[in-house]
């Protein structure tokens, strides 16, 4: 078999699983539950919320949780489970502004409180999430920093994952607005935000099952990124590799306040063109190199330019995305024909 029809192949493949073409462009189903983990076929679960712009010195904001352990490379801190694997919830929620270290392992049975229709998300005493959609409240505590949002959400959802019984991820296009307070200081933010849900079949499903160390999900390579291009418009921007750089998802979904957004996948490319000059080391003991300056190209359906975006990485990065890290970037470039530049919000993990 040609070398190019294989690539084309691997290209295609992961549209063959993944059901998410299928649901672009439709609005969110207001009745979709957010529940926490219960039982076998919903063993983890993760909520997320994004802010890819606040003002300096805040930069960015974000809650990446993730409620038991999925069972995959690039999401699991094995070193870091508290009492077992289904127990344990993870916690990275930090801004540019706070000191390195905000990760925070936590038992679920005895340190966090989860209402059965996910209406209730408590994490130790640093975050409360509470609400249905389309309205949540946010609050955010530590000894740095304290922020309060009202977030609602849109009826524009993006579905990075739809693989049928194993794996749903999505996420919806929200406005935000509330207050940050840090050193005595307070400032109100507004704008666009993420609100997201994700929820599992993983390697600890079986209770009482026993594998490998080594036995989980191949996927070794990951970023995500949040650009809103101006107030009613947001850029999201994926790239999942599994092994031997094999691609299991590289799109960029486009939506906004007027529409039910749109996802490109044609030729769509992440290139890292320089790393900080010294590898980060995870707490297990894992070298990871970091991007410093980055580039995204990708096309339309017909092959028309859709975005050419130049990126500089700006923030120190903040350990605890999974078994990586998260910072934010300033950009230059043109989308759908129109120049554009501001800032963004990174997550990035290598495990190759």
């Amino acid at each position: 078999m040609s070398t190019p029809l294989v690539k084309r192949l691997l290209e295609a493949a992961p549209n063959l699983l993944n059901k998410t073409h299928r649901l672009s462009c439709k609005p969110f189903d207001p009745n979709t539950p957010i529940p926490p983990p219960s039982g076998r076929r919903r063993s983890w679960v993760h909520y997320g919320v994004m802010i890819p712009d606040l003002p300096a010195p805040h930069r960015m904001f974000n809650v990446l949780s993730i409620v038991g352990t999925p069972g995959a490379t690039v999401f699991d801190n094995d070193y870091a489970v508290t009492t077992t694997p289904q127990d344990t919830a993870y916690l990275l929620s930090t801004t540019a502004s706070m000191a390195s270290g905000s990760f925070r392992a936590y038992s679920i049975a005895e340190e966090c409180d989860f209402a059965t229709d996910g209406s209730r998300l408590r994490f130790g005493e640093e975050l409360l999430i509470e609400g249905q959609y389309p309205n949540w409240s946010l609050q955010r505590h530590s000894d740095e920093l304290r922020v309060e949002l009202s977030i609602v959400a849109t009826r524009c959802v993006s579905h990075f994952a739809k693989v049928l019984g194993p794996y749903t991820h999505w996420s919806l296009l929200s406005r935000y607005a509330g207050v940050i307070e840090q050193a005595g200081e307070s400032q109100s933010v507004s704008g666009l935000c993420t609100f997201e849900y994700a929820a599992g079949v993983g390697r600890y499903s079986v209770p009482g099952a026993s594998f490998p160390a080594k036995a989980k999900i191949p996927i070794n390579y990951f970023t995500y990124q949040v650009i809103n291009l101006d107030a009613r418009t947001q850029l999201l921007l994926v790239c999942v590799l599994g092994p031997s750089d094999v691609p299991i998802q590289r799109a960029a979904y486009l939506r906004s306040l007027d529409d039910d957004g749109a996802v490109y996948t044609r030729n769509v490319r992440f290139t890292v063109d320089a790393f900080l000059p010294e590898a980060a080391e995870t707490p297990d003991g894992h070298r990871m190199r970091l991007p410093h300056r980055f580039r995204w190209y990708g096309e339309t359906d017909s092959g028309e330019p859709l975005l050419s975006l130049e990126c500089t990485v700006q923030g120190d990065f903040h350990y605890g995305l999974g078994a990586g890290y998260a910072s934010w970037f300033l950009f230059d470039g043109r989308c759908q024909g129109r120049a554009v530049s501001g800032q963004g919000y990174l997550e990035f993990i290598d495990r190759r």
